[in-house]
């Protein structure tokens, strides 16, 4: 799946996303894994912002065919 970063800068087709956090817990990363490596495709303040942005990665996977998802920015995951 194509995934672009939140910072825009980065355009990856990922094979594996996952939810990573700091040890303090004050910002969880979410990471992309494709041939070239392991990249961040966006920091949120929270786990349930982590959770709510990899839902909706998930649904562009099942009903989506060939279109890039855009990371959103953390002021645009609601809670």
């Amino acid at each position: 799946m194509w995934i672009r970063s939140q910072s825009k800068k980065v355009l990856l087709n990922v094979n594996q996303v996952t939810i990573n956090n700091t040890k303090d817990e004050s910002e969880y990363y979410i990471h992309g894994y494709s041939e070239r490596g392991i990249d961040i495709l966006g920091i949120y303040s929270s786990e349930c912002k982590s959770l709510m942005v990899l839902d909706k990665i998930e649904s562009y996977l099942e009903y989506s065919h060939n279109i890039v998802f855009q990371m959103p920015q953390d002021d645009e995951v609601g809670l």
